[in-house]
């Protein structure tokens, strides 16, 4: 896609945007990518990661991000202290980075397992619309959803009110927001807290796969996902909601912010193994691989291109062997 003649309409100023993210160990060769693929779409803010301390990054990742050229947008490191899992700590950090950098406009909180595919002067400026949240693989749970009317009363439990009801589940892994909606990730950290270990702990260890417990029967199945869904429902202002398409978890077009979700991250992945056991790569996996050389080299030289005969071999086994459903 050529981006350099993108023209953005709705903006009336320059905007100083961060983007931000929270990593623990490995997590860290995805936010290298993610870097690189904003970097490669016209990004030119601040990349903020979120961790628990040096100690408990890959050092060699940690390095080579720590020396890029000064013509790059410049990354932070700021340790946190939490004792919750970090997916549920979001807003919480967006609050935190807002409140240490009076500087910033905007922020846009991103997994680290997401792969920028779209011009970022684009996607940044979707928050300018209200906060820009964007619809989950498990998308459809429309008003008049049993879940809807559990979670209506729960609003009310705490003192809300339901103010309007979005078709779409929301998927935690990005949201967007300006600083005068900031009263928007407030209410979502209320309700997190307020609610959010009714089902399952905010806690957890590792991945939510191994602790989370329960399903959609449990109004906060997911506790930072189901708080957002929950502050969407109570925001009096206006939303700027993306479908499920944004992410790559429905039909229409390549994803603008192409989402690994589950355990088997791109930078893990054994694309061979996974094709012979009827699972191809995603468009995901791909745009990983072309995104973890520059400028960060996130794998090297000669396991890169091992990794990228792999991905084009699993591609040739899947166009003729695949699991019925992918």
């Amino acid at each position: 896609m050529d981006h350099e003649n993108v023209r953005i309409r709705f903006l009336t100023k320059p905007i100083m945007h961060a983007v931000i993210t929270l990593v623990e160990g490995h997590f860290l060769n995805g936010a290298a990518a993610l870097y690189n693929s904003l970097v490669g779409n016209q990004f030119n803010g601040v990349f903020i990661i979120g961790n628990r301390g040096r100690d408990t990054l890959p050092k060699t990742t940690l390095d080579l991000m720590e020396s890029l050229p000064a013509n790059l947008p410049p990354i932070q490191f700021i340790q946190v202290e939490t004792n919750w899992h970090f997916t549920n700590f979001k807003p919480a950090f967006i609050r935190q980075v807002f409140d240490s950098h009076p500087e910033f406009d905007a922020i846009t909180y991103l997994d680290p397992d997401i792969v920028v595919c779209g011009p970022w002067p684009w996607l940044g400026g979707w928050c300018q619309h209200g906060p820009a949240v964007a619809g989950d693989v498990n998308w459809r749970i429309g008003p008049n959803h049993p879940t809807r009317h559990e979670w209506t009363a729960l609003l009310r439990a705490v003192n809300l009110d339901a103010r309007q009801c979005p078709e779409t589940y929301l998927n935690g892994g990005m949201v967007s927001v300006r600083r005068e909606d900031l009263a928007f990730i407030e209410l979502w950290q209320r309700i997190i807290e307020e609610v959010g270990a009714n089902d399952n702990p905010l806690d957890g260890v590792g991945d939510i796969s191994a602790w989370r417990q329960g399903g959609r029967w449990n109004p906060m199945h997911t506790p930072d996902q189901d708080a957002l869904n929950l502050a969407a429902m109570a925001w009096e202002g206006s939303l700027s909601v993306l479908g499920p398409d944004a992410m790559g978890f429905a039909p229409g077009g390549p994803p603008l912010l192409a989402h690994a979700v589950g355990p088997n991250k791109p930078w893990e992945r054994r694309h061979l193994s996974e094709a012979l056991r009827g699972k191809p790569p995603r468009f995901v996996d791909k745009a990983y691989t072309d995104h973890a050389v520059s400028p960060i080299p996130v794998h090297g030289k000669a396991s890169h291109r091992r990794r990228l005969r792999a991905l084009k071999a699993a591609a040739l086994i899947g166009r003729f062997y695949r699991r019925s459903g992918l």
